[in-house]
């Protein structure tokens, strides 16, 4: 029989297991119809017998084709569970990178390197207080000198004009 020929009859046989209901059933046609309408169950008994089939035959022809699509099916049921443990390990793997992404994605905490208590109920008085805090002699003045160039604008700007602040740069995902 031809691959392709068998879907021939399906149509015809599911109407069948459809109406009888079960395999078992439906195996009970299929055998009494060989027994009705062909010599699959006579046996040749002389060499001049023409219809028939040698002892043991029948039974031997059953079960090598049973055998054959036990076999097909063994090797699909393999197949099908190499296929879901493939599906399965890939699903894992995309799980396991998108976590990993997300874990990459998460900006870490520094860690603290010291604690500073700031006490709030201290009053600054202003510009006195900073000047107590200044150094002074050849550190002062430098100081001071940097303070006075960092207030000034630097050479061919705008008066007026603010300066506009640039946005964060956003980091790569």
């Amino acid at each position: 029989m031809e691959p392709g020929s068998a879907e021939l009859y399906d149509q015809a046989l599911l109407g069948i297991l459809q109406h009888v209901g079960n395999v078992q059933d439906f195996l009970r046609v299929f055998f009494g119809f060989l027994y009705r309408k062909t010599d699959f169950y006579r046996l040749l008994r002389h060499p001049s017998d023409r219809m028939g089939f040698p002892p043991g035959a029948a039974q031997a022809l059953v079960l090598q084709v049973f055998k054959t699509f036990d076999h097909m099916a063994r090797q699909d049921d393999e197949k099908r569970r190499k296929e879901l443990e493939e599906k399965i390990k890939r699903k894992e793997e995309e799980e396991a990178k998108a976590k990993a992404a997300d874990t990459a994605e998460k900006e870490p905490v520094p860690v603290p390197v010291q604690e500073i208590e700031i006490d709030s109920t201290t009053e600054f008085d202003g510009p006195q207080e900073m000047e107590k805090d200044q150094p002074s002699g050849k550190q002062g003045a430098v100081q001071d000198e940097a303070r006075s160039l960092e207030e000034t604008e630097p050479p061919g700007a705008v008066a007026g004009i603010a300066k506009v602040p640039r946005e964060p740069l956003a980091l790569p995902k």
